[in-house]
């Protein structure tokens, strides 16, 4: 093993953004502390706001970022865990409150730790990462509320970034119709070779209607704001849409008249403080029958940690598509 090792470093030292990339020397391992080789990470786009600064991820005043890693352990202080296991971590504080995944070697908690399935690799577990994890989560919670594909197509907005085309990508599999929902012309055939039935653009809606036409029988959406307000109004009786982020606003402002008028289902998911226990069980379905059949095409690019900081800004610019993952010596 190495004596020192590389880990990406942010900084606020009188609230001044700073990162670089660190030598680190090795410590003695904690209480319940494992010591992990990573072998991948991953891109997303609350990795992307962290690394460029755009906005405080991170809530001490230093800290590794990386909502993700896979890798095996060198060391543990855990009776969950020993020298040669396989294992991933997603969110759980990982590049917000403890050190994250862009790191060559990670001290990690055990609880944040799950033992990799067996029908997935170092490799297709951070191809999925976060962004699959929180899909699948999604998907999950429509199919325990009686979500059905009978009754109709699935709108996902932000569908061309990571959790929009898993999400698009398993329900396609799932057998359900599904909309994707973008602006990006460019991600046309992208998101058709994945599995969206359909394609549409949002038009900013001048009306406040209290109702529109019935148009989704459920969505996911990635956005919030005025298109969540327009998603919840043009969803079918009893449909339920997902809400998972907030990329374009974090405000709604709507009525109540879907819900009482049409029963529609409001669903909120957190997959960044999601249970461990229920973690093992959303990755074990993952590995079966929520696998995304296309994911060397939802895989856009495979990077250096020398690389972070720049597709981070493109990633941020909109100019990429699908899934980023950092491979690791």
């Amino acid at each position: 093993m190495k004596n020192k090792y590389k880990s990406l470093n942010i900084s606020y030292k009188n609230n001044k953004f700073n990162i670089k990339l660190l030598s680190n020397n090795f410590r003695e391992l904690e209480a319940k502390e494992v010591l992990i080789k990573a072998k991948y990470s991953s891109l997303n786009y609350k990795d992307a706001l962290s690394v460029t600064g755009k906005t405080k991820i991170i809530r001490k005043e230093s800290l590794t970022p990386g909502l993700d890693f896979s890798g095996i352990v060198i060391d543990s202080n855990s009776k969950n865990f020993k020298k040669g296991d396989k294992v991933l971590a997603t969110g759980a504080g990982l590049g917000e409150t403890i050190n994250g995944g862009f790191s060559e070697f990670i001290y990690a908690p055990d609880n944040v730790l799950i033992n990799i399935p067996k029908n997935l690799t170092f490799q297709k577990s951070m191809q999925i990462g976060t962004a699959g994890f929180t899909a699948a989560i999604a998907i999950d919670k429509m199919i325990l509320n009686k979500q059905k594909s009978l009754k109709g197509p699935i709108a996902v907005t932000g569908s061309s970034g990571g959790v929009g085309s898993f999400a698009i990508n398993i329900l396609n599999n799932l057998g359900f119709e599904t909309i994707a929902m973008t602006r990006k012309e460019h991600s046309y055939s992208y998101l058709k070779k994945i599995g969206a039935t359909k394609i549409i653009q949002y038009e900013k809606n001048t009306k406040k209607n209290f109702l529109n036409n019935q148009m989704f029988a459920g969505a996911i959406d990635n956005l919030g704001g005025e298109i969540l307000d327009w998603l919840i109004k043009s969803t079918k009786e009893n449909g339920n849409i997902v809400s998972i982020g907030m990329a374009s606003s974090p405000n709604l402002d709507t009525t109540v008249f879907p819900l009482i008028m049409r029963g529609v289902n409001i669903l909120g998911v957190s997959s960044t403080n999601y249970q461990n226990s229920k973690r093992k069980y959303i990755w074990e379905k993952i590995s079966k029958n929520y696998f995304p059949p296309q994911l060397k095409t939802i895989n856009t690019h495979c990077i250096r940690m020398e690389d972070i900081i720049e597709f981070s800004k493109k990633t941020l610019s909109g100019k990429l598509h699908g899934r980023i993952i950092i491979k690791f010596t």
